[in-house]
C-alpha cells in the first residue's frame, strides 16, 4: 500500500468517525447504524465494519490526529510481528478474489506485493488466518480442470491408441510389433488390446470387434490415426 492510498483509506475513516467528535449525533446509535452497512472502502473494497473498529478509529484520533487513521507502514523488517486487524482485512479481501490458487503461492504472492514481509509473518500464520475464515482445505479447493475428453459415464467414449511394441521373430526374422489399444475415457479400462506386425486398418478391425464383444457398443468411438474415408461408417459411429 503505498502513501497515497493510505491517506485515501485515513479520509474514509475519517469521514465515518467525523459526526462523533462535536455530539451532533448520538454515538451508540450512529455506530449501531453503520455497522450493518456495507462500505466502499478505499484499497479493500467493499466490506462490513464493526463498532469496535470505529471506536477504536476515533480514539487514535483523538490521541494522534489524522496521522493515526492511515494504515501502518510495513517498515518493521526483521522484526517478527502479529497481524494486525487492518493487515487481517486487508489479507482476507485479496484471498477472496482468489481462493482457488494454492496457499503456498498465496503466501508468496503476498510478499512480492508487499503486503507482508517474510521475514516477519510466517507461512503458518497465514494458514491459521486462512483457516479460521474457511478460505481454505477441501471447501476451497480449485475446480478440476476439464480435458476436451473428459466423460462422466462408462461407455461414452472409447479412444483407440495405437503403440510401437519390441521387434519378435517371425518366421525366422526380427519384426516390429504395435499394439493396438481401446481405452474407455471415463473408467480408463481396456475393452480389448492386442499386438499386430503392422499398423494398417486389419488392427484395428480386430481390436473392435473383439472390443465390442467383451464390453458392448459405446456411444463414441474415437480413432485419431484413422481417417474417416478408409474406416467404415459403422466404427465412426456405432449407433
Amino acid at each position: 500500500m503505498n502513501e497515497k492510498e493510505r491517506e485515501q483509506v485515513a479520509l474514509f475513516r475519517y469521514g465515518l468517525i467525523a459526526p462523533l467528535f462535536n455530539g451532533q449525533v448520538d454515538s451508540k446509535e450512529y455506530l449501531k447504524g453503520l455497522e450493518g452497512k456495507v462500505h466502499s472502502i478505499p484499497y479493500y473494497g467493499e466490506k462490513k465494519i464493526a463498532q469496535k473498529t470505529m471506536k477504536e478509529w476515533l480514539l487514535n484520533y483523538r490521541r494522534n490526529g489524522f496521522e493515526a487513521l492511515k494504515p501502518k507502514k510495513r517498515i518493521d523488517r526483521g522484526n517478527s510481528r502479529r497481524l494486525s486487524p487492518d493487515d487481517q482485512d486487508q489479507i482476507l479481501e485479496i484471498r477472496k478474489k482468489t481462493p482457488h490458487m494454492p496457499v503456498s503461492v498465496f503466501y508468496e504472492q503476498l510478499i512480492e506485493r508487499g503486503e507482508i514481509q517474510k521475514t516477519q509473518i510466517s507461512y503458518s500464520t497465514i494458514i491459521r488466518l486462512l483457516k479460521k475464515h474457511n478460505l481454505i482445505g477441501k471447501q476451497m479447493l480449485a475446480i478440476p480442470e476439464r480435458k476436451r475428453f473428459a466423460h462422466d459415464k462408462v461407455n461414452v467414449l472409447w479412444q483407440a491408441d495405437l503403440s510401437h511394441g519390441p521387434y519378435v521373430p517371425i518366421n525366422g526374422k526380427k519384426t516390429k510389433t504395435f499394439l493396438i489399444a481401446y481405452i474407455d475415457d471415463c473408467s480408463r479400462l481396456v475393452p480389448y488390446a492386442q499386438f499386430f506386425s503392422s499398423e494398417k486398418f486389419d488392427g484395428l478391425r480386430v481390436v473392435t470387434k473383439e472390443a465390442l464383444i467383451r464390453r458392448g457398443k459405446p456411444t463414441i468411438l474415437y480413432a485419431d490415426y484413422t481417417e474417416k474415408n478408409t474406416m467404415p461408417n459403422k466404427l465412426i459411429n456405432p449407433s
